[in-house]
């Protein structure tokens, strides 16, 4: 962060020197040969310079003498009158042979006037004479540290330390030199050596005092001040207090611990402004001060995460003409970031990275933040450019002086790791995968690569292998608040409650206002929420027999079907109760099926059991019903899983609407690479109330042939089989054997995306061809359209428009549908 102490007023030298001056002032007795005359120069040396000043004023410029020359000149140099001093020297005594103090208080003033090679050209004069005064040479030593010659300064400052080590004058000349070459904690060391020795000078402690300002060392040096009233003048004070909240918004911005030791640190600054503040504001003279202290506060707000505050300030400051420093609008863009306003955050980021006066060590924190305000505002494919051109501008290595190879570039590292994540939120999770196992390759020990990593899989569909990645790094930073967010994503992939209860209340017990750990909560909160699922569909059938009435759904049919979970009970556990309805327009009339049920569910690591019970209701009594299902994942890649059903809820409504009814079961097995390869295969056995056996094979599949980041494609292929032991006089559907082949092709399009809210688009198109027993092989064809709208994790809602075109008994049917469904957790 760029410094927000405002610099120490440098501080002449002169009381150091004035000793120098106090030499004998040996007049000729000529013209002032008497008592006044020698009354007047002591009083000049009292302090009262008038009356010797008036008197040698008045002696005519040709008629002065050497030693004449020489009382004006130290006189007036006592008495502050440089131009006066430099005035005589010019004009009376340059061509005379002066003695050392009139040459010494000629150089400084000279010096004074900031005539930088004249008071050097003085002081050169009087060393020819004395060669081994140490005064002139810590003169000359000021000199060059003021010129451009600061170096010089050093060298000769430190010449004289080394000679008397413990003449404080010769410290503080070292320590004003050093300072003057940008060297302050340098020049902080030499004044502290001075403190030392002669601590109880004032002059000493005031520049002690300075010194450890320069250094932003503001709370020792308001302590020194404030322990010896009076040295400190109270514009300083005034000063050293506002760098020291200062000072503490630098400390709030570091990492610690928790989020509670930085709020510690936070608030001690905004007491400390809040203080400064409401001391100074009626001052008109510390105006400037107090609108530095309210712009050097929304530092101290923004580390408190009081976001919203720090955006309220900073309209306040532009309303009243402020211009906000680049270090306070980094706070604000990143303000606006927090409260979800990306937009605006990112044209602040964009006109923080072309100001001139930004601080490079910013350049990389600024365009991570630019990024992740391209990335939150929608603009993924943007944000990828800005995350690989920051890559491109690091070095791997920092060189050094004095060190061939030089050291690891750590900033190399973090872009290099953004450009790598870019690719995750891009769609290019293999290249991303790749980039990030290099990185892992090269720094194995760095914790938010390891991080990176697991996210990356998670992303995958791998969270087995992200979970061992998370442990390895576990050893290596095991209270690290990003890997145990990573950690509770991933438990909560893996069912594993418990330990995502565990991580999220350590988490948010430490850092309460991370918003990854506020999302990692919300995750919980939404887990912990009843849930209530709702399907409904509809659907009109045009062609078919001599009735244009469907041979499988009729000529139109409607169904609804709701089913209501419980919060989770003993984590692992949920009951749940529903009930539908179906109805479908048949040759042999209009057919319904009512259906309650009830039942239980179980969701723990690699295992989802569900048993119920139900009711159905169709036209020909009550009968009850049962099922008992269960799903098992092997590994990230392979899961299988087998149903059994009492009352199969598949059993088709034309065969219900015949009092015909069926029992049956089905096992599956899938096979998932990634998240854009798929292959599941089911095969469905089942025994119909009227002695047919019947058995269902299903293989669908898909890969993906194209993503971008708000658009996925996939080429489909489903392809499915079936055989019934009856295929005559049997009131619904029933062929003795058939063969379906349908390709399709399938779009996702993401029309808008913010945070926790998802609209998206989706195209389905498909031809193949459908084999019936007994009849010629036909074409199908498919296609559909449908959205999906998702709202803060707790409301999902789809709906599907899909057109079919096939044959059924050789008769071909178009079948219109439309399937709708809700998912509201409360």
């Amino acid at each position: 962060m760029p410094s927000i102490v405002a610099p120490f007023v440098q501080r002449g030298m002169r009381p150091l020197f004035r000793v120098a001056l106090c030499s004998q002032l040996i007049w000729p007795m000529l013209a002032f040969a008497y008592t006044p005359y020698d009354e007047m120069v002591l009083d000049a040396r009292a302090g009262h310079y008038t009356p010797a000043l008036t008197a040698l004023r008045q002696v005519p410029p040709g008629q002065a003498t050497t030693s004449q020359i020489s009382d004006h000149l130290q006189i007036a140099s006592w008495a502050g009158l440089d131009a006066e001093v430099i005035k005589v020297y010019e004009t009376q005594g340059r061509a005379l042979d002066l003695p050392i103090a009139a040459l010494t208080a000629t150089a400084r003033a000279y010096r004074n006037q900031k005539r930088w090679d004249d008071a050097s050209r003085v002081y050169n004069k009087a060393l020819a004479i004395e060669p081994d005064n140490q005064e002139l040479k810590l003169g000359l030593a000021l000199t060059q540290a003021d010129s451009s010659k600061p170096d010089q300064a050093v060298t000769s400052a430190r010449a004289l330390v080394a000679a008397q080590p413990n003449d404080v004058s010769r410290r503080m000349a070292l320590g004003y030199a050093l300072n003057r070459a940008g060297k302050q904690y340098d020049s902080l060391f030499e004044y502290d050596q001075a403190f030392v020795r002669s601590g109880n000078d004032p002059q000493v402690a005031r520049e002690y005092v300075g010194a450890m300002q320069r250094a932003h060392l503001p709370e020792p040096a308001l302590r020194l001040a404030r322990q010896r009233p009076g040295l400190i003048d109270p514009v300083t004070i005034r000063h050293l207090e506002g760098d020291l909240a200062a000072e503490r918004v630098r400390l709030a911005e570091m990492p610690t611990r928790s989020e509670s030791e930085r709020y510690v640190i936070a608030d001690r600054a905004l007491a400390d402004y809040d203080k400064l503040i409401s001391t100074w504001s009626s001052d008109p003279q510390a105006h400037d001060d107090v609108i530095r202290w309210r712009i050097d506060r929304m530092g101290a707000l923004k580390a408190r995460s009081r976001t919203a505050e720090v955006i309220s300030e900073h309209h306040k400051l532009q309303a009243e003409g402020v211009e906000v420093p680049t270090y306070a609008q980094r706070w604000v863009a990143a303000s606006y970031l927090d409260q979800r306003e990306p937009e605006i955050a990112t044209d602040m980021y964009r006109e923080i990275l072309l100001k001139p006066d930004a601080d490079p060590s910013n350049r990389l924190l600024d365009t991570t933040a630019l990024y992740y305000a391209l990335l939150e505002s929608g603009e993924a494919a943007e944000a990828r450019t800005v995350a690989e051109e920051l890559a491109k501008t690091q070095k791997p290595r920092v060189e050094l002086k004095g060190l061939p190879g030089g050291n690891p570039n750590d900033e190399w590292m973090d872009a290099q790791q953004l450009a790598a994540q870019a690719g995750t939120y891009s769609s290019d999770l293999p290249h991303g995968e790749e980039r990030l196992q290099a990185l892992v390759e090269q720094a194995p020990g760095n914790v938010s690569l390891r991080v990176a990593q697991a996210d990356l899989y998670l992303a995958r569909g791998w969270p087995r292998l992200a979970e061992s990645k998370l442990k390895e790094a576990e050893a290596m930073a095991p209270r690290d608040v990003n890997l145990e967010i990573a950690q509770g994503h991933t438990a909560t992939d893996l069912q594993e409650w418990r330990q995502v209860d565990a991580l999220t209340d350590d988490v948010v017990a430490r850092s309460p206002d991370n918003r990854q750990v506020q999302r990692l909560q919300r995750q919980r909160e939404v887990h912990d929420m009843f849930e209530l699922r709702v399907e409904a569909f509809g659907g009109k059938t045009y062609g078919g027999d001599d009735d244009n009435v469907g041979a499988v759904n009729g000529s139109k049919d409607f169904g609804i079907e709701t089913v209501l979970y419980s919060p989770p009970i003993g984590e692992d556990w949920r009951v749940f109760a529903g009930a539908g309805y179906a109805e479908g327009d048949f040759q042999e009339g209009t057919g319904t099926h009512d259906f309650q049920r009830v039942g239980l569910e179980r969701r723990t690591r690699d295992l989802t059991l569900e048993a119920e019970i139900s009711n159905h209701s169709y036209g020909f009594g009550s009968k009850q019903g049962a099922r008992l299902a269960f799903a098992h994942d092997i590994n990230d890649y392979w899961q299988y899983g087998a149903s059994l059903e009492y009352f199969a809820a598949a059993t088709p409504l034309r065969a219900l609407n015949s009092d015909i009814t069926a029992n049956g079961g089905s096992g599956f097995i899938r096979w998932r690479a990634n998240e854009s390869r798929e292959w599941k295969f089911a095969l469905s056995p089942s025994h119909f109330s009227d002695g047919n056996d019947r058995v269902e094979a299903l293989l669908t599949g898909r890969e993906g042939i194209y993503t971008a980041p708000n658009v996925q494609v996939d080429l489909g292929l489903e392809v499915g089989a079936s055989h019934n032991s009856l295929s005559e006089d049997v009131p619904y559907y029933n062929p003795k054997s058939d063969l379906s082949v349908l390709p399709m092709v399938s779009v996702n399009h993401m029309l808008y995306q913010r945070y926790e809210t998802r609209w998206s688009q989706q195209f389905q198109a498909g031809a193949g061809t459908y084999t019936q027993k007994y009849h010629s092989t036909g074409g199908m064809a498919l296609l559909g359209y449908g959205q999906r709208y998702s709202w803060n994790d707790v409301v999902e809602v789809g709906g599907m428009l899909s057109a079919i075109n096939r044959p059924y008994d050789g008769e071909r049917e178009t079948d219109l549908r439309l399937m709708v469904d809700l998912t509201f957790r409360f």
